[in-house]
């Protein structure tokens, strides 16, 4: 499953997206979580997220997990 569809999923298909989290690549930190709950939606290149003008490449996309267990990695394509 794409990055896209992967977060799309979550954010149309999931009740509680509060168990999510969008771990991205930081160039300063290494990673950083990004909560489901600020994403406000997602298109073919970037990830948006609420009450901030910030974006996020779909490419620094590593991984989504719930409740700590991995949902969707870049590398290993497992639910």
């Amino acid at each position: 499953m794409r990055i896209k569809d992967a977060i799309n999923r979550v954010l149309w298909s999931e009740k509680e997206k509060s168990k999510f989290i969008l771990v991205i690549r930081d160039r300063a930190k290494g990673s950083s979580e990004i909560p489901f709950e600020r994403i406000e939606r997602v298109d073919n290149t970037y990830i948006y997220l609420r009450d901030t003008e910030d974006v996020i490449p779909l490419h620094r996309v590593i991984e989504i997990r719930k409740e700590g267990k991995l949902y969707w990695s870049r590398y290993a394509h497992i639910k």
